[in-house]
């Protein structure tokens, strides 16, 4: 983490001016009484939770499934690394493990004080990660769990924001942990940005720009990662085909909640579900899938005026297939903050990404609870995957 100096004081200041002049979120109107106090009890398969995401939500879905690996039963990334990668500093979340997409002023100052975007090794990837578990024991589930779970990584090879090397080295934890190579699916699109492929976007699929989604050309039509993740995670899908989603159910909740008494979760005040009529029943033994939005992708998160609202849980292409097979699609959602800094880096996060460097919790250098069960927003989905998970009351 960094010492503030005399030499960071000034960078500590117009961070805190661009963050706020820039960055800054606010929750959109909402109609109150459209949002359900909780998530409903839907009895859902215990073995066939999967998780994904991108980027920032990459990470976390990584991150919970290694760290719940004994109740997750498949991970998708779009354009993440490896568990663990930040080792709890927000300067090598965001200059190593990660480069932001739009360099204005910020990039401009930290180049002065030495501190600019620089992809490592996979091996040295590989070491954070492998550490990270080894640190962690104890407070995660036995990672021989991992051997049973179905990996799918993605990476665009015009990715400026995730270097290849981090997607290569989340797929060589994966392997280094036990999970057999026919288990797990790497793909690398060409004349790929930063993004979330779906048919449903119109920016091109070299792009890497708000809102993180594109449309990537192939033989077969639009690729469609939504899809193509599930039916990896879920190998009976076979040949079934992605059908109209229903608007009613999409239904949005109160997320608060779930996140307990901790002080600051980063999580936003409500979120949103995807139940297929036919899942709605208690018993129906439809299955669940969590699916992370990326930084700047949050339903809060603004960008200039432009709120971003439901784009990426109408436009990602999850309810198609959640129709299709059955599935259940939860959509977490974090929020952005700009109380701290990156010189005093607790609660900040101007982009509103997941936690996968620690701004969750006070400075603890030694310890850092992001990647474990006990960090906010881990135990939060986790209390949601479980609300879900359980029958119905008698």
């Amino acid at each position: 983490m960094l010492r503030e100096t005399n030499k960071l004081r000034p960078l500590r200041r117009v961070l805190g001016w661009v963050s706020v002049a820039a960055l800054l979120a606010a929750t959109p109107a909402q109609a109150q009484d459209s949002v359900l106090p909780g998530l409903p009890r839907l009895g859902l398969q215990k073995d066939s939770v999967t998780v994904s995401g991108i980027s920032s939500g990459a990470y976390m879905a990584s991150q919970f499934g290694v760290a719940y690996s004994a109740s997750v039963a498949g991970v998708g990334m779009v354009a993440g690394g490896p568990y663990g990668c930040s080792r709890g500093s927000v300067s090598t979340a965001m200059l190593n493990c990660s480069c932001p997409a739009d360099k204005p002023q910020l990039f401009e100052v930290t180049r002065y004080f030495g501190l600019d975007c620089r992809a490592l090794g996979p091996d040295q990837y590989l070491a954070f990660a492998d550490g990270a578990v080894a640190r962690n024991k104890g407070q995660i589930d036995d990672v021989a769990n991992l051997r049973r779970q179905r990996i799918w990584i993605y990476r665009g090879d015009k990715d400026g924001v995730v270097n290849g090397h981090l997607t290569e080295a989340a797929r060589d934890l994966y392997l280094g942990l036990g999970v057999p190579k026919e288990q797990i699916d790497y793909v690398d699109m060409r004349n790929a940005g930063h993004a979330f492929p779906s048919p449903q976007s119109s920016d091109q699929c070299d792009l890497t720009r708000f809102p993180f989604m594109v449309k990537c050309p192939t033989d077969a039509g639009a690729y469609d990662a939504a899809g193509s993740l599930l039916k990896w995670l879920y190998t009976d899908l076979g040949d079934k085909q992605a059908l109209a989603p229903q608007p009613a159910q999409l239904r949005q909740f109160k997320q608060a909640g779930y996140a307990g008494k901790v002080e600051f979760s980063g999580l936003d005040d409500t979120a949103w579900v995807y139940i297929p009529q036919a899942c709605e029943k208690d018993g129906s033994k439809c299955r669940l899938h969590v699916a992370f939005h990326g930084c700047e992708q949050g339903q809060s998160f603004r960008n200039g005026n432009e709120v971003f609202g439901k784009r990426f849980v109408q436009g990602a292409g999850y309810n198609e297939w959640a129709e299709a097979a059955n599935v259940v699609v939860l959509y977490p959602q974090a929020k952005s903050s700009t109380l701290g800094n990156l010189a005093n880096p607790y609660r900040y996060n101007p982009k509103g990404c997941w936690d996968f460097w620690g701004y969750t919790e006070k400075y603890a250098p030694m310890d850092r609870n992001f990647s474990k069960q006990s960090a906010p927003q881990m135990k939060a989905v986790k209390a949601m995957i479980d609300t879900l998970l359980s029958p119905a009351a008698q």
